[in-house]
Parts: structure tokens; sequence; C-alpha cells
């Protein structure tokens, strides 16, 4: 609960928002707004994610999309066709990440590097 509590105070020392919604936080995401305009969530599930917000060029609709910030690793894939080949490769997964506390620490050091790139 310290590592939780120290995390948000250095958030907010960094001029984070906490800009959670009343549903979002009976869901038990938390939606934070840096001070580079970009908003970050993390949510109970394990997942870290940075929103933005486009513009389709042609019809001009505005619409939400978001990156995962969490670790990637690969994982092996094996698939045996209809004629018996065997095709293997490689992908990304993501790495959940179930501690709150370790979630918030990454928030803070993704705010850090954003904070630092945007000075540059």
């Amino acid at each position: 609960m310290k590592a939780q509590k120290l995390a948000i105070e250095t958030l907010q020392a960094l001029g984070v928002k906490d800009v959670t919604t009343d549903r979002q936080k009976k869901n038990g995401t938390t939606c934070f707004e840096l001070p580079t305009g970009d908003t970050v969530a993390e949510f109970k599930s394990g997942y870290i994610r940075k929103y933005l917000m486009s513009t389709n060029p042609v019809t001009n609709y505005k619409y939400h999309t978001c990156y995962q910030l969490n670790p990637v690793y690969k994982a092996p894939h094996k698939v045996i066709s209809s004629d018996g080949t065997l095709y293997e490769w490689e992908f990304n997964k993501r790495m959940l990440i179930k501690n709150r506390a370790e979630r918030l620490k990454r928030l803070v050091l993704y705010t850090i590097k954003q904070i630092n790139k945007s000075n540059a």
C-alpha cells in the first residue's frame, strides 16, 4: 500500500492529473492525463495503455486509439496445415502486471521519459 501511495504522490508531483470517471473507477481502472497532454490508463486486468485521439482524414471523424505500454516477450506458435506441413513462428505477447503498485511505478517511469522527451 505504501508503494502505491508513493507512486501516486510522485505522479502528482510530476504534474499528472487523475481524470478517472466514476464508471472507470467502478471497473478498477485509473486514468491519468500527463503534462504532455497524453492520456494513460492502468487497468485492474494488468494492462497499461496510452490513449490518442485520431481523426479520419476522409470523413473527419474523431476516434480513440490506444497503445499498450506493457513489456513484450516472444511466444512460439505452431500450426499443422491440412496437408501435414508444420508452420512455426514467433509473435509478441504482452506481459500482464497484476500488481497495482508495479503498474503505477511503470507509469511514473513512462511519465518521466515523456516529460524529458518533450523538453529536449
